[in-house]
Parts: structure tokens; sequence; C-alpha cells
């Protein structure tokens, strides 16, 4: 049942980061292109050394709009951050109380709105700064790409037992590195040969295809019903949202180190991301666009390929931890051999390592989610998803601080910071798996076990999705049962 079209959102989230990466990397393209012709006056020169840099008057023309395209870029980056942040906790108050599909509905159709401002903007070249940060604003108002990921990690976890939840997880995380592989190629063949609006207009044609597909084919899966409060205020709002890591549990310890290892591996994993590319573009190596782009797809190849074979790792009953652990020293080794490399060989072999970082976001999520009640999968995961905008913070507006100023006397001291950080992560995993031992949690249920934990949550604990079909004034709905907030409408 759980693997029809109705229960699959996968695939839904191999295009919404196709289209999202598509918009991310137009988004600072065109931008850039603004400032370029600005200077040139010249659209088809401009065009010609967004993608070719290398010739000497392409050079000049960067260098000239490098300071303006840096500093928008961090602003961007700061306010798509602060705004996720509050967005996610208000989505993560109503994330276990509404159906799930009513988040994703509302995501994916915020992103057609970004794409037709994209497909406007590149029609009417010169658009105005503030229109920039305007558009992420509302964008990220609506929900964006975290609310969307964290609802679909949230409805993977209603539908899949915790002995297949990680296979599920890996699978989704797949897909998302495919799509930003394929979203990256895409967009950069496109602004190359094409005209200016085929990628806003490619991903407003994908996104209302996706918006067909989760109105009328997905389906809400039968999950716990979340306890009814007697107050809506904002203050009732933070403080269940934070239950997570404050409320009764025996695995508190361990929410708060997978959490703290979450964060750190994340913000390496988005550092590195930041880096790699500026880090190559200056002296000593000065390496063209092209040749970056190249080992760039090679580490998204490697993440992919490394998310895919964790069912089968599971299938080989190879403990969790262990798998964490691996991802995390693989990336501490890719991030050691970029401070020394200066060959294309060590810099392939630096990226192939990094591509395991991957798997170590799948494990932290799918174990986090078995450490927690049923009832908070959507608040979990839209806490995960601030701390993710939390990193973005770090990564683009202190890290990469660290790394404007040393990059002149040792270029690779940032990424000696990515290697600590991912060895701190690596510690905490290791404690982690100590603490499941010792609380007697297997890698792995055994089938016994598995039905013990299947059976926790009684039959008249359960929403099916017919539950929110239509709801009284009052908060009740037709079928007797009582929730918190009014959970909406479903057309399914």
């Amino acid at each position: 049942m759980i693997y029809s079209p109705r229960y699959l959102v996968e695939p839904v989230m191999l295009f919404f980061m196709y289209t999202y990466i598509m918009q991310l990397i137009f988004y600072s393209g065109i931008f850039q292109a603004d400032v370029w012709y600005e200077q040139t006056k010249n659209q088809s020169l401009v065009r010609h050394c967004l993608y070719h840099k290398s010739e000497d008057i392409c050079q000049n023309l960067s260098e000239n709009g490098t300071q303006e395209f840096s500093t928008f870029n961090m602003y961007i980056s700061i306010e798509s951050s602060l705004v996720g942040i509050v967005v996610n906790l208000l989505v993560g108050y109503i994330a276990d109380r509404v159906a799930r599909t009513t988040i994703l509905r509302v995501t994916v159709f915020t992103s057609i709105f970004s794409s037709a401002v994209l497909l406007v903007n590149s029609l009417v070249m010169q658009m105005p700064k503030y229109i920039y940060y305007i558009a992420v604003f509302i964008a990220y108002f609506g929900g964006g790409f975290g609310a969307f990921m964290g609802t679909a990690m949230a409805y993977i976890s209603d539908i899949a037992d915790k002995n297949s939840r990680t296979s599920r997880i890996a699978i989704a995380d797949g897909m998302l590195q495919l799509g930003a592989m394929f979203g990256t190629f895409v967009s950069g063949l496109l602004m190359s040969h094409a005209t200016w609006y085929s990628t806003p207009l490619l991903c407003v044609s994908v996104n209302l295809c996706l918006g067909f597909y989760v109105l009328f084919v997905i389906r809400d899966p039968q999950r716990a019903k979340k306890p009814r409060s007697e107050s809506v205020s904002f203050k009732e709002a933070f403080s269940q949202m934070v239950d997570v890591y404050t409320g009764p549990s025996r695995y508190r310890a361990r929410i708060y180190i997978l959490s703290a290892a979450y964060l750190l591996h994340f913000t390496a994993f988005l550092s590195y991301a930041g880096f790699f590319v500026n880090y190559l573009l200056l002296p000593p190596f000065n390496w063209p666009a092209d040749k970056i782009g190249l080992i760039s797809s090679i580490s998204s190849i490697a993440n992919f390929l490394m998310v895919i074979l964790v069912p089968f790792m599971k299938m080989a009953r190879i403990p969790e931890t262990l798998i964490a652990s691996i991802s995390c020293g693989m990336c501490c080794l890719g991030f050691g051999v970029v401070t020394i490399a200066r060959s294309f060989t060590l810099m392939t072999v630096a990226n192939l390592l990094k591509g395991g970082s991957g798997v170590a976001l799948a494990l932290y999520r799918s174990r986090l989610s078995k450490v927690v009640k049923p009832t908070q999968y959507g608040q979990l995961f839209m806490l995960l998803n601030c701390f993710e905008s939390l990193a973005t913070l770090i990564s683009s507006v202190g890290l990469y601080q660290v790394y404007l100023y040393t990059r002149k006397w040792f270029p690779g001291f940032a990424f000696t910071i990515l290697v600590v950080l991912e060895a701190v992560a690596l510690v905490l995993t290791l404690w982690d798996g100590w603490l499941a031992r010792l609380q007697g949690e297997p890698d792995h249920m055994d089938p016994e076990l598995l039905q013990e934990d299947q059976q926790e949550v009684d039959d008249d604990e359960l929403l099916s999705p017919d539950d929110y079909v239509s709801t009284s004034e009052n908060g009740q709905v037709n079928n007797g049962l009582e929730i918190e907030v009014n959970p909406g409408r479903s057309i399914n």
C-alpha cells in the first residue's frame, strides 16, 4: 500500500529539489547578470561571461561585480535563514494538527509563485534590487523548501515502520541529491545556451505538474492523534514545539546528542559547498567554471550512490551507528584532503569522500524519528529545518567571513574548521550508539519488537485521512474525534 502512487512523496521530493536548485542558481545568475549589464549594456557579453570567466575581459568584469554580488548573497542568506527559522517554528506547531498534504500543497504553490517572479524578471531585465528581497521573503514566508522537506520526512515517518524508515528516508535523500545534480546541470546548460526565460519557464511547468500530483494524487496516511490542548496562544504554541526537547522522555539525552550532531554535520556539509567553488576560482588554482562544475558533480553522484546503498546496508544488518560513523569519517578525510590538495586528482578524491555526507543526514533524521512520539514527527522535522536555517547563518555569515580573512595566508584554513566540526559530529554519533545499546535499542528491530512497537498506539488513538475531510466550527470532526485546531479541508 505504501508504495502506491497515493503514498509516494519521493518523486515529488526529486522534482521539487530539481526546481529549487534551478531557481537558486538562476536567482544568483540573473542578479549577477544585472550587475554586469549595468557596466556593459551588452547582454550577449554578459551571457558569455557568466559561464566563461577565464578570458581577460570576463575576469575584469567579474572582479568589478564580485563585491556587490557577494554582499547580495550574504543578505539573501540572512533574510532566508531568519524567515525560515520563524516560519518553521510556526509550521511546526500546526504540522501534526493538519493534513500533511495541506502543507505540501502550500509549499508547492509557493514555489510556483517564486518561479513566476523569476520568469517576469527574466523578461524584464534590471528589476529593482528590493524586488529580489521581497520575492525571497514571500517564498520563505509560504514555507519554502524547509517546510516542504520537513513535511515530506514526517509523511514518510507516518507510513514507514521503524525497521524500514531508515531505508525510506535514505531513498528520499537520494531523490534530493539526484534533483540537485540534474537541477545544477540543466540550469547551467539553459543559462549558457538558451534564452533567459527558459529556466524559470521550465520551473513553472514542473511545479504546476507537482501541484496537480499533490492536489489530486497524494493521500494523507493514518497517523497518531495530537492530544487536545485548551490553549492556542503563541506561548503555548512555542512550548509545545520545544516539548520535543524538554518533555519527559527516556531518550532525552539521545535527542540532544543526535540534534547536535545533525547541526554540526549540516553546517560542515553546507559550508563545504559554499567554500569549494570560491576556493578553486581564486589563486593558486584559477580553475575555469566548467572544470569546477565537473568536479562538483562527482560529489553529487557519489552522494546519490551512497544514500541509495543504505537500504542494502540495512539488509546486510550493518549497524546504523557504524554507517553514520563511516559517513562522518569520510567527510573528515575529504575536508582534510582539500586543505593540502593542489591537483585535479586529489580534489576528485576529496569530493568522492565528501559524497558520504548525505548518508549521515539520512541516518540522523531516521534515528531521531525513532526516539520521539509519533505525534511529534512534524514538530521534529520542522525543528531540524530551523537547525538547517541556523547552519546557513553560521556558514554564510560566520565561517565564510573567516574564509575571506584567511584565504590569503592559508586558503585551506576554513576547511580545517570543517574537519573539527565533522570530528565532533563523529564523536557524538558514536556516543549515541553507545547510549542506544545501553537502553537495549538495536539498530535493527526484531519482528517481535517491531510488532510490540506497532501496538503501542491503539486504533482509537489514530487519525485516518477521512478525519481531515470536514470539521465543525468548534474544532470537532464529523466522526466525533477532537483535535486542537481546525485541521483544514482535504480533497482526498
